[in-house]
């Protein structure tokens, strides 16, 4: 059956006032928006010029994608909800006794959508909605954070994770050679890595270190002698098998060293990039704090203060800087009358590379500036430094103008000027005995600068005014817009690979920025 219009209005349409629905209820404004978001002229490039459309409205589908993210509801649980709770029906204008469409059909056209509009299609939409309305009129100054979501994949241990990598290769060979997976792991000798877990296939002493060493040398060049046996099939390997065997490789020799007698042990410690997870290898372990370990991926959030929509959200993995993700967001709202002209967050959004990307693209950064540990030594955040008249003077009063260039401590190839201060100057000084090492010693105190010692200067400066303060004590509201999408699922993935999550984001953005739209309507009444 072929679709001639999209949306239409039937005398059987649920009353939304009959089914006892709350006058602020999402559902009872989403009935109404939801023409207003997407129309007929969205989805004119979905399906066939002759053929015509499916007979699933794409804008009923595109509904219960709002609907999804709204409530944190997996595929199956949106299907049943929107077969059985009238509330979601009214929303998309079904009628009662109208079946909900099914889980094939709303997953094709989630697709098309990604391909076809854009994953971040539905939240440009809303955000154009709340513009229009008068709402966003708080963007000059936004704030920004991130916090953790934990990725749906597996984590496995080392052990496992080679074994698991190795049997994925096994099993994409033998789908290329139409075979079964276990005749191919048999004729190989490698059936043991076909077991859920290749703890439960070997009988070892796990407090024997010699024998933990033992299996992990053996799964390592199990992996490398598999990957010559692919290569001695004289295969044309489709892209997906060739990323198996990369990845196997990757997880084969991350966590291990190779000894003197050839043999391998696992090293303690976590490798920069290190995969986590088979099933969803774009998972990276990363720290929120210090003590708060994440696995997966973090997202990165740009909002407003006042009006609290989200005007930017970005996944990255977990293993990144906050500040890195600055840009990106910055990028979402770029050209637009959403781009902000200044940004606040917390210390780690305030580095000086950050600092200046931002400033060159005409956007401010506002955050405090972190003050490096000295145990107890006087720090070069104390010393007077003149940039223009390139001296600087320390706590007593001592002022020094020679310096000599030196490489930037924070491993940039820039050139930076280190000042060194005579040590007959500072074996006087009264200071000298807390001043640092260098005097403690009988020399005299060096302090390099850094690359972006203007920009960290300028900004520690402005902190102190009153203005800065009031700045930096706004940025708590980005915290309560994240708790927000936290309670609507981006704590946790839904879906597998870094692509699928930032769709998951926009999109939980998008229902969340709705239902804030709803919100502020009805108090404007």
């Amino acid at each position: 059956m072929l679709h001639t219009r999209f949306y239409q209005r039937s005398f059987l349409d649920l009353d939304p006032d009959a089914i006892g629905l709350p006058a602020a209820s999402f559902e009872r404004h989403l009935r109404d928006l939801l023409p207003l978001i997407v129309g007929p002229d969205d989805f004119k490039g979905f399906y066939h010029d002759t053929m015509g459309t499916s007979s699933c409205c794409p804008i009923v589908l595109t509904g219960m994608l709002i609907l999804q993210h709204r409530y944190d509801l997996s595929d199956p649980e949106l299907v049943e909800r929107c077969s059985r709770d009238l509330g979601f029906k009214c929303a998309l204008r079904m009628r009662a006794d109208q079946p909900a469409y099914s889980i094939a059909s709303l997953r094709r056209h989630r697709g098309k959508v990604r391909q076809r509009l854009g994953e971040d299609f539905i939240h440009r939409r809303v955000l154009e909605i709340a513009y229009e309305a008068g709402l966003l009129d708080d963007t000059e100054l936004q704030a920004v954070d991130s916090t953790n979501t934990e990725c749906r994949g597996a984590i496995i241990d080392t052990y496992n994770l080679v074994a698991t990598a190795i049997k994925q290769v096994i099993r994409k060979v033998a789908e290329c050679l139409e075979v079964p997976t276990e005749k191919l792991a048999e004729e190989w000798g490698l059936p043991r890595y076909l077991r859920r877990s290749i703890k439960g296939a070997v009988s070892i002493d796990w407090n024997d270190k010699a024998a933990r060493d033992a299996l992990i040398t053996e799964e390592v060049r199990d992996a490398e002698q598999l990957v010559m046996r692919v290569k001695t099939l004289d295969l044309m390997l489709p892209v997906d098998v060739t990323e198996a065997i990369d990845l196997m490789l990757k997880v084969a020799h991350q966590d291990v060293k190779r000894l003197d007698d050839g043999t391998f042990t696992i090293v303690h410690g976590t490798a920069p990039g290190r995969v986590i997870s088979i099933t969803d290898p774009e998972a990276r372990h990363g720290h929120k704090t210090q003590n708060k370990l994440i696995n997966g991926f973090k997202t990165h959030v740009k909002g407003t203060l006042q009006s609290q929509f989200v005007t930017g959200i970005a996944i990255t993995d977990a293993s990144v800087h906050d500040s890195q993700a600055t840009e990106e967001l910055i990028d979402q709202t770029d050209n637009t009358n959403l781009s902000p002209k200044a940004l606040v967050g917390d210390c780690a959004y305030g580095t000086g590379p950050n600092r200046r990307k931002c400033r060159d693209r005409g956007v401010e950064i506002y955050a405090k500036t972190p003050t490096p540990s000295t145990r107890g030594a006087i720090g070069k955040h104390e010393f007077e430094i003149d940039l223009d008249g390139m001296k600087i003077t320390c706590p007593a009063g001592k002022t020094t103008s020679q310096y000599t260039l030196v490489k930037d401590a924070d491993g940039s190839d820039q050139m930076v000027p280190n000042f060194k201060f005579h040590k007959d100057v500072c074996q006087a000084c009264p200071l000298t005995d807390r001043c640092n090492s260098q005097t403690r010693n009988g020399g005299g105190r060096r302090v390099r600068l850094s690359a972006y010692e203007k920009e960290i200067r300028e900004a520690r400066a402005f902190n102190a005014t009153a203005r800065g303060k009031q700045i930096l004590r706004a940025r708590s509201a980005i915290e309560r817009l994240i708790s927000h999408l936290v309670r609507m699922g981006m704590r946790h993935a839904r879906f597998f690979g870094m692509c699928m999550v930032q769709f998951q984001a926009l999109m939980t953005a998008a229902a969340y920025n709705l239902q804030r739209y709803i919100t502020l309507c009805i108090q404007r009444r």
